[in-house]
């Protein structure tokens, strides 16, 4: 597990800026090289600060675009702490934070939280469905049966 100061989910068709995140107003966009932030006034990516999705590229693209954008973007957070970079920005108050922690707290705020072992749950069983018919999967649509079988898994 990496330790992350802030995640947010993300919803929507154009980024809007968020206090002390550089962003460029013309594209709806954070400024960033392959998903590290850049510092609008060195152009230097900002240690720990890593961007992802339409906030990233802006608004194009299809499934397959945004998992390579995604992997992008955690390739380049891998490297960073392999070299030795903190997965925290500077600005993170909490130098402590661990996997428990963290989901406490965003259970807090989101009490259906899907974990990865939720979203697992959730692909084991959209791929048994689409067995009998010979398909990879049959995706589940409704929300509530979504959280269902996260929650039971």
């Amino acid at each position: 597990m990496i330790p992350a100061g802030l995640a947010f989910r993300a919803i929507g068709y154009r980024g809007i800026p968020l206090p002390g995140v550089p962003f460029d107003e013309r594209s709806g966009t954070i400024p960033n090289d392959g998903g590290r932030i850049l510092d609008p006034a060195t152009g230097s990516p900002l240690p720990g600060e890593y961007v992802v999705g339409w906030v990233k590229r802006g608004p194009s693209g299809v499934i397959g675009t945004n998992k390579k954008d995604a992997q992008e973007t955690v390739d380049a957070i891998l490297a960073d702490a392999s070299a030795g970079e903190k997965p925290l920005h500077k600005r993170s108050s909490s130098a402590d934070a661990n996997a428990d922690t963290v989901e406490q707290m965003l259970r807090a705020r989101q009490p259906e939280l899907v974990t990865y072992a939720g979203w697992s749950s959730i692909d084991r069983h959209e791929r048994a469905l689409g067995e009998p018919a010979g398909r990879p999967r049959v995706k589940l649509t409704r929300i509530e049966e979504m959280l269902r079988v996260a929650a039971d898994g």
